[in-house]
């Protein structure tokens, strides 16, 4: 019989390894706060040095602010609207994406919304271009142009609650059609509500 060999490490191009690391780091970003995830467990997980993993991200804010921007772009690459149909069709397309991937991603989605409320100003700045952008994208689906304040706060406020109802609904509760169908259509009455208001 032969001696069987170390394992070899692979070596990995720097954007691989970085989309390596965040990975790690989405991963268990579901199992605890932002600021309790320990660098060096990530290091260990990716078979590399602590030293390495700051040279892919020279601070440990820096690697946070990573894997909270990647939780994001997860949300916001779901929350689409469709290229074409009416207003409400490609609001729908919103809702129906957004409630989907909380749904099926409740881990995800919460230690997102757990980490933008962690208190450190770049990570919360993350958290609020994320819902800035989904209020953007609900808007342009509803076809409003120079939206009034009190439409995007009123749409803001809406985000909110379907945010809550998503993470909380149940199938025995609802079901995840019947609470899009609901939301759509608050969303629908939100925007028509709100959209002639005055500047």
């Amino acid at each position: 019989m032969t001696a069987r060999s170390a394992p070899t490490r692979v070596r990995l191009k720097p954007e691989e390894r970085r989309t390596q690391l965040i990975g790690i780091g989405l991963r268990l970003l579901v199992t605890r706060p932002i600021h309790e995830m320990s660098i060096d467990e990530v290091a260990a997980e990716a078979g590399i040095s602590r030293g390495l993993l700051f040279r892919y991200f020279p601070t440990k804010r820096d690697y946070y602010v990573a894997v909270v921007r990647a939780a994001a772009r997860r949300v916001l690459l779901h929350a689409e609207a469709p290229a074409e149909g009416a207003p409400a069709e490609r609001m729908r397309g919103i809702v129906d994406g957004f409630v989907s991937f909380v749904q099926r991603r409740k881990g995800n989605y919460v230690a997102l919304v757990r980490a933008g409320a962690g208190g450190d100003d770049l990570v919360l700045e993350v958290f609020e271009d994320t819902r800035r952008a989904l209020v953007d994208r609900v808007l342009d689906a509803a076809d409003v142009r120079d939206p009034a304040p009190l439409l995007r706060l009123a749409v803001r406020g809406w985000l909110a609650m379907a945010e809550e109802m998503a993470v909380d609904a149940t199938d025995e509760v609802v079901t995840t059609a019947d609470l899009v169908e609901l939301l759509a259509g608050q969303l629908k009455r939100v925007v028509e509500q709100f959209a002639g208001r005055p500047h």
